[in-house]
């Protein structure tokens, strides 16, 4: 789940950028949670107060705070965010090199510049290297999410299935795991109370099971049949009945 923050004083303005966006997200099946403000002052008061955005659209110049300063407030606690900003005036571009911004979008807004511009901030966010990180005997592993087929629980010991064959056990929770995973790029499902499934490497499924990439079939619980169908659904784009 990727998310994203619009601030912008301008109704019209939020409005545009949150359905353009949704419509790229729903077209390109890319899980999506967009949060809006209409101020400087309610955003700087989101992000401090602990919540992360992958990318942020930002006014330079509003009401109740200007968009500099709240970008030099999140930047004092988040160095990851990709601000884009979006305004009528060129003046600002120099500042903005300053604070790292990713992109800049001029008012009236372009639907196909900003699509552009989403798009390739998407990629950006996806190419970072995310790894899930874990202890076992004193030693710190990391491993790449993306190359994880799924996790394992069997009493209290968890173990970790990658593509290239490796597995890795160690001692954990299988419910604080998809709590953890909850907060990343990749999406992972739980189909079971033993199985937390990468939703990339599932090559296909039935209504009583999922087959992996790999040719590994890993059985859906009764009891989560329906919410898996709705996460899976709604990962693909739409509803799908199986």
């Amino acid at each position: 789940m990727i998310r994203i923050a619009v601030c912008d004083d301008e109704n019209v303005i939020v409005n545009q950028i949150e359905h353009i966006i949704s419509e790229v997200c729903k077209r390109e099946s890319i899980p999506v949670n967009i949060d809006v403000f209409y101020s400087g002052r309610e955003l700087k008061r989101q992000v401090t107060s602990g919540t992360k955005y992958d990318i942020i659209f930002l006014d330079i110049q509003m009401k109740g705070g200007d968009g500099i300063t709240a970008a030099e407030n999140i930047r004092k606690v988040d160095d990851n965010v990709l601000l884009i900003y979006v305004s009528g005036y060129d003046k600002y571009m120099m500042e903005l090199f300053r604070l790292d911004v990713f992109g800049f979008i001029k008012k009236p807004i372009d639907e196909e510049i900003l699509t552009k511009t989403f798009l390739e901030t998407y990629q950006r966010v996806c190419s970072k290297m995310v790894y899930f990180t874990f202890s076992y005997k004193h030693e710190e592993y990391k491993i790449l999410c993306k190359e994880i087929l799924y996790f394992e629980s069997n009493a209290r010991k968890v173990t970790i299935y990658t593509q290239n064959g490796e597995h890795y056990t160690f001692n954990g929770k299988l419910s604080e795991i998809e709590q953890k995973m909850s907060d990343g790029k990749i999406p992972f499902l739980r189909v079971h109370q033993s199985y937390l499934v990468n939703y990339y490497l599932i090559r296909s499924r039935t209504k009583i099971e999922i087959t992996l990439v790999n040719g590994k079939k890993l059985p859906i619980s009764e009891e989560r049949q329906k919410y898996f169908n709705q996460q899976y659904s709604h990962l693909l784009g739409g509803e799908i009945n199986v």
